[in-house]
């Protein structure tokens, strides 16, 4: 649940940054198409540090605010006309999650 979370979050970032590099600045001239597939794969191997981090606070550190929100997200999904949302709890185990993780991913920042 927290790893698709942290998906969807990061598909949600990487979708407006792309967008928002997809927007040309007229100086700037078109690449070859060979330049561009070189450069994605290039990308690609980048792994950053800070997902496995937080994947792993939110399965060993933040076990009960991930609880309360599995357990809300199921009570909101049980009824068919709600207008509850489980806004305070997404936050509650975001904030969790980043208290836990920022010591470790700074120690990664160069």
């Amino acid at each position: 649940m927290a790893s698709a979370l942290f998906e969807k979050l990061s598909d949600l970032f990487t979708t407006v940054k792309a967008e928002e590099e997809d927007e040309p600045e007229e100086e700037e001239e078109e690449k070859p198409e060979a330049e561009e597939e070189e450069e994605e794969e290039d990308e690609e191997d980048l792994i950053d540090p800070a997902t496995a981090i937080k994947e792993a606070c939110a399965e060993n550190h933040c076990t009960t605010y991930k609880a309360k929100l599995d357990e809300c997200e199921e009570r909101v999904k049980s009824k068919t006309k709600t207008t509850e949302t489980c806004f305070e709890e997404i936050l509650d185990f975001y904030h969790c999650v980043d208290h836990c993780a920022a010591q470790e991913i700074f120690k990664h920042v160069k």
